[in-house]
């Protein structure tokens, strides 16, 4: 399936350079174990799948402290090279299992203004980081094949309608995220699975 992800490549070494309160790294797979790497708040946003009307959907970041890590690195890369076996087994008083949707800290418009929290679903596990997929409520995701239409729920407190990216997997330090006890309704996590297996080769 043609992916959405314009990819762009810095050539000025802007990429040594830290964000001023944390670090963030976009890794973009094509065939391991090639890899690119860009730290530009604009190519990690778009890797996100966060546009234009998407910088507004998530909350403030406040003095929170459930989130042990200052900013977790994420990490996003096409879903058919994350392949694997996925089933729904969510489970509140253990690790963080598929079904289960979290929440992480995503870059925001521009280098002075802070991250924002977005949901994700999470879909697997990769040693003691999570794998999701990024929930939006963006209706311009209605017409787009690389989304999928999962309803409303808990996940957005405004009740509206939202979509999950399919073609990207985002990969995150089980630290690094915040756990309020949402889960996805396992039917509609099997929608999810479902395309997952026909168009990206899960299992």
């Amino acid at each position: 399936m043609s992916s959405t992800l314009a990819r762009k490549a810095s050539g000025d070494g802007s990429e040594k350079k830290k964000p001023g309160l944390f670090r963030r790294a976009l890794r973009f797979l094509t065939h391991p174990p090639h890899k690119q790497v860009d730290n530009s708040l604009a190519d990690i946003r778009e890797g996100l799948g966060l546009g234009v009307d998407d910088s507004h959907e998530g909350s403030k970041p406040s003095n929170d402290h459930s989130l042990l890590h200052e900013k977790p690195e994420i990490s996003v890369m096409p879903t058919e090279s994350m392949a694997r076996l996925i089933f729904y087994a969510p489970d509140m008083d253990g690790q963080t299992d598929p079904g289960e949707v979290v929440w992480i800290w995503a870059p925001a418009d521009g280098p002075q203004q802070p991250p924002r929290k977005r949901a994700i679903v999470v879909v697997g596990r990769n040693r003691n980081a999570i794998l999701g997929l990024l929930i939006s409520c963006n209706p311009e995701h209605r017409t787009d094949e690389d989304w999928i239409d999962i309803g409303s729920g808990s996940w957005d407190p405004r009740g509206r309608q939202s979509w999950v990216r399919l073609d990207r997997v985002l990969e995150v330090h089980e630290l690094g995220i915040r756990r309020q006890g949402t889960v996805i309704p396992q039917g509609r996590f099997e929608r999810i699975a479902n395309r997952l297996r026909n168009d990206f080769n899960w299992v």
